[in-house]
C-alpha cells in the first residue's frame, strides 16, 4: 500500500471510530512506530486530524456561539473531560487560600466537587456557582456584583471595581478556547477587562482548558499562554501543543481520561 492510500485510511478509521492509537497503525499496515508517527503529523498538519499522547483524535467541530442565555446548570450530561479537569484543578486548592472560580463549566464542576474539609473564600461572578457554594458551610462566598447577564454572571464596570480590592492566592479561568498565537480567547467583549482585573489580582493563575478548547480562536484576546503559570488539561491534547507552550516555560498538568 503506498503512503497516500495508508493515510486514507487511516482518516477513514479515525472518522468512524473518533479516534485511533499508533500500535494499531503499526500492526494494521505493519510499519514502525516512527513512520506511524510521521503518517499522523502529516495529516495533522493538512487539518484531518489531531493527534495525542500514543495516537490521534478526530478533528473536533469548530467552536458554536453560545446561546444568550446559556447556563452549565442546563447541561444534564457529564463531560468527563471537563469534569477531570476540574477534580485535578481542586487539587491546587490549600486551606485558607483565597480563589477566583471560573464562570464555565468547569468551574461549576469545580464549585459541585469542592471537599467538605477545606476552609477556603471563592471569589465568583456567577449566581449559579454562588449557589452551589452556599450550601458548603466551610466555604466563604464572594459574589462579584454587578449588572447580571442573561446567563447569570457579571462583568461589568462594578464588578471589576470589587475585583480590583481583593487580592486572591490563586484564579482557575477557563475560556472559550485556546490557542498559541491568539492566547485565550472569548465571545464576548464586555468580559475581556474582569479577566484581566482577576488575573493582574491573582498570586498564581491557573488555565483550565480541556483539549476540545485548545487549538482554537474565539473573537476577542483575553490574554497570552505565558501570562498562565499552570495550564489543566486532558491527555487528547495535540503533542505538537504540549511541546511548544513546554518551550514557553508554561507548566503543563495533564490529566488521564479513561479508554484514552
Amino acid at each position: 500500500m503506498f503512503m497516500e492510500e495508508r493515510q486514507k485510511d487511516i482518516i477513514r478509521k479515525v472518522n468512524q471510530t473518533g479516534r485511533i492509537l499508533v500500535s494499531e497503525i503499526q500492526e494494521c499496515y505493519q510499519i514502525s512506530a516512527d513512520c506511524a508517527r510521521r503518517d499522523l503529523r502529516m495529516l495533522e498538519r493538512k487539518g484531518l486530524l489531531q493527534r495525542t499522547h500514543g495516537g490521534a483524535i478526530a478533528v473536533h467541530p469548530k467552536e458554536i456561539y453560545p446561546a444568550p442565555t446559556y447556563n452549565p446548570i442546563d447541561i444534564k450530561e457529564i463531560k468527563t473531560d471537563y469534569l477531570a479537569v476540574a477534580k485535578k484543578a481542586i487539587e491546587y486548592i490549600q486551606n485558607k487560600d483565597v480563589i477566583y472560580i471560573t464562570t464555565s463549566l468547569v468551574g461549576y464542576y469545580m464549585a459541585e466537587n469542592l471537599p467538605e474539609n477545606i476552609t477556603i473564600t471563592v471569589l465568583t461572578n456567577s449566581v449559579t456557582i454562588a449557589d452551589v457554594l452556599r450550601k458548603k458551610i466551610n466555604i466563604s462566598v464572594i459574589l462579584l456584583g454587578g449588572e447580571m447577564s442573561h446567563r447569570g454572571h457579571c462583568h461589568d464596570f462594578y464588578t471589576i471595581q470589587m475585583v480590583n480590592n481583593i487580592r486572591m492566592d490563586k484564579a482557575f479561568l477557563s475560556h472559550a478556547a485556546l490557542s498559541l498565537d491568539f492566547g485565550a480567547s472569548i465571545h464576548d467583549p464586555a468580559g475581556v477587562e474582569f479577566g484581566k482585573a482577576v488575573m493582574k489580582n491573582s498570586g498564581m493563575n491557573i488555565g483550565l482548558y480541556p483539549s476540545k478548547k485548545i487549538g482554537r480562536n474565539s473573537i476577542h484576546s483575553v490574554c497570552g499562554i505565558k501570562d498562565y503559570d499552570l495550564l489543566i488539561t486532558d491527555n487528547n491534547v495535540s503533542e505538537d501543543f504540549l511541546t511548544q507552550i513546554r518551550e514557553l516555560g508554561v507548566a503543563v498538568e495533564i490529566v488521564g481520561l479513561k479508554g484514552v
